[in-house]
């Protein structure tokens, strides 16, 4: 099957970077390679002063090294990371074709958007916990989507729940996921879903609530993060909020350029190497080749972020799909605010990799409607779809 074989070969790219990537590298992969460490040396979680990533919930780094233990490398932990990539992408063909039961061109669509966004492969090269939550929580969406179908039977709630526990044993974005769901399903379900929500919450709680009451416990918050960090006593200043550097996002969408801007680095990060994750944290300005894809990731993912987010209003059964894209970017600012670190270092396209399958379906929403317009606008789509996979081609061909 063609999704499939798309899942496939997003984990052979990810396991390409893998042998490629030390496990240290990447996005704090040094914190989290440490934090797994003291799991297998001493049998407990660090401390604060033993790694900054103390406050992460253990099911990643206890996985990673149950697997290290069997294999003796800790690269095993970055395979894991690109097993949850491909699982992403087999839930974005899953959800488009819970969405559309009669459209497998869809499907088939919606698995290969979400295959060429450049996060997706990217996390699932690292040793880090982000696509392994990406998979629970979006297949916590992916079953709450399906259950509206079904008429929101409770076992389907006790699913939800688990998917969203396993997310929260992950990452505590996982909670913004139950909050965006649990809003979804009260709009379309009401009355009807009551049990359906009670099953869930007792299943999350049941699952993450004893890590929540062992950090309430330990730090006095069940959410603990380390964001708190380089924190800019006077706030984000106004540019944070309202820039737009055009010229840049197409000529230098990576380091140093609009560090600490909220739009203009997300974006980069989403579609580009703004981090450098793939380029070495790039030691030299980009040249040559290098130059010409991460430019022209930008520029073309700039069309496709502009259509999906059109198409959030075209998706069928919308009330669940839109609470949890709301709730979560809502979520995702206020961190940004109540935490305003210097260089912007939380602004990580990383923290929402679980929304990829979602903003995957909504551009086929939106394409779908423009391909039926007429020949002009199916000619514009194509040739974006062949500029893309010629860009990202290369994009990754210049990568590791």
């Amino acid at each position: 099957m063609l999704p499939t074989a798309v899942a496939a070969a997003v984990a052979a790219i990810a396991l390409y970077g893998v042998s490629r990537l030390d496990p240290s590298a990447g996005y704090d992969g040094a914190a989290h390679l440490a934090y797994a460490r003291f799991l297998a040396a001493e049998n407990r979680l660090p401390t604060k002063a033993e790694t900054y990533e103390y406050a992460t919930p253990p099911a990643y780094p206890w996985l990673a090294v149950q697997l290290h233990r069997a294999t003796g490398s800790w690269r095993s932990g970055q395979a894991l990371s690109a097993f949850w990539a491909a699982g992403l992408v087999l839930i974005a063909w899953l959800l488009a074709r819970e969405l559309w039961p009669r459209r497998p061109t869809f499907w088939a669509a919606a698995a290969g958007l979400t295959a060429g966004v450049p996060i997706v492969v990217r996390l699932g090269t690292m040793f880090h916990p982000e696509a392994q939550t990406a998979f629970f929580a979006g297949l916590a969406v992916l079953l709450g989507v399906r259950a509206e179908r079904r008429g929101w039977p409770w076992p389907d709630g006790a699913a939800v729940g688990a998917a969203l526990g396993l997310a929260a044993l992950t990452r505590q974005t996982a909670a913004a996921v139950a909050l965006g769901l649990a809003l979804g399903v009260a709009l379309a379900g009401r009355r009807r879903a009551a049990r359906f929500g009670a099953a869930a919450a007792a299943a999350l709680l049941l699952v993450a609530g004893p890590w929540w009451g062992y950090q309430a416990s330990r730090f006095g918050n069940p959410l603990e993060s380390n964001l708190n960090r380089y924190i800019l006593p006077d706030g984000q200043p106004r540019s944070f909020y309202v820039s737009a550097p055009l010229q840049d996002i197409v000529v230098h969408p990576y380091r140093p350029a609009f560090a600490g801007q909220l739009w203009p680095q997300f974006h980069a990060d989403l579609w580009s190497d703004w981090f450098g994750g793939q380029h070495e944290y790039w030691a030299e300005p980009a040249r040559g080749a290098t130059r010409l894809f991460v430019s022209s990731q930008s520029v073309l993912g700039l069309v496709f972020s502009v259509v999906a987010l059109a198409g959030l209003f075209l998706l069928p059964r919308r009330p669940v799909l839109l609470a949890v894209v709301a709730v979560s970017w809502a979520a995702f600012v206020v961190q940004l605010i109540r935490f305003p670190q210097a260089g912007g270092d939380p602004i990580k396209a990383s923290y929402l990799l679980y929304l990829a399958p979602v903003f995957a379906a909504a551009a086929v929403a939106a394409a779908g409607k423009l391909w039926a317009r007429g020949s002009a606008w199916r000619a514009g789509l194509a040739a974006w779809a062949a500029l893309y996979a010629l860009s990202y081609a290369g994009f990754l061909a210049t990568s590791w």
